[in-house]
């Protein structure tokens, strides 16, 4: 079974809007601003979105739970 990169980063990409929207609801619960919480967002996503791919990318090396 080969996984793809780009199906690696479609559910990177999928994933990241999910967490996305939650950090802004945390985010303007805790700040009261918009637009703080637009950039906390979106920072928290240009840097996940690579380190969840690397992760997704790195487990392809496991065998353990394949069959």
């Amino acid at each position: 079974m080969t996984v793809t990169k780009a199906r690696s980063f479609a559910k990177a990409l999928s994933y990241r809007i999910w967490g996305t929207l939650s950090s802004f609801v945390v985010a303007y619960i805790i700040t009261r601003s918009a637009s703080l919480s637009g950039a906390i967002a979106f920072w928290e996503t240009v840097v996940k979105i690579f380190i969840y791919y690397a992760h997704e990318r790195g487990w392809n090396y496991i065998q353990w739970g394949r069959k």
